[in-house]
């Protein structure tokens, strides 16, 4: 059973980095919530960050317990920021506790502060909990890019989704 304590939503710091590359380095090597097949290791993580920090926003749940998921939005394909990308990750052991609701929620409001038009996000078409998340706060799916990632002995197809702000 999910536990109920509470949790807010802050700016992430580099003191949740390895949190946040825990969860992540997770999803890698234990679903499909990410194609990415090689785990991210925290100098990597942190060098990107410092290099990167200007164009990006990234949020983490926490409670008592640390840090329970993470949410990052980051201009699309790198060009610009009227179009941004969004990424959620809750620990495994914290879901379904409304969480990614929460983080994405929060990145949506960040996007159309910041004015963007548009965020859009590319998932594996198996990563059904993530669609059904996008889907429930407004994203529509825009598209699917069969075959494109080889992962876990089978390729697999990604789904886009868009919203517009």
């Amino acid at each position: 059973m999910a536990s109920t304590t509470t949790f807010e939503i802050r700016a992430a710091t580099h003191e949740d980095f390895p949190a946040v590359v825990g969860i992540y380095n997770w999803a890698v090597n234990q679903t499909f919530a990410t194609i990415d097949s090689e785990p991210l290791d925290v100098e990597e993580a942190e060098s990107w960050w410092d290099t990167h920090a200007s164009r990006n926003i990234l949020l983490v749940a926490v409670d008592e317990q640390g840090v329970l998921g993470w949410a990052r939005l980051l201009p699309w394909k790198q060009r610009g920021f009227d179009v941004v990308e969004d990424l959620v990750y809750v620990d495994p052991v914290h879901q379904r506790r409304g969480i990614g609701r929460e983080l994405l929620s929060r990145l949506i409001e960040e996007a159309k502060a910041s004015g963007c038009k548009t965020i859009v996000a590319s998932m594996a078409t198996d990563n059904q909990a993530g669609v059904k998340l996008h889907q429930g706060l407004g994203f529509e799916v825009v598209g699917t890019i069969r075959n494109c990632a080889f992962k876990f002995d089978r390729w697999m197809d990604i789904t886009l989704v868009q919203r517009s702000l």
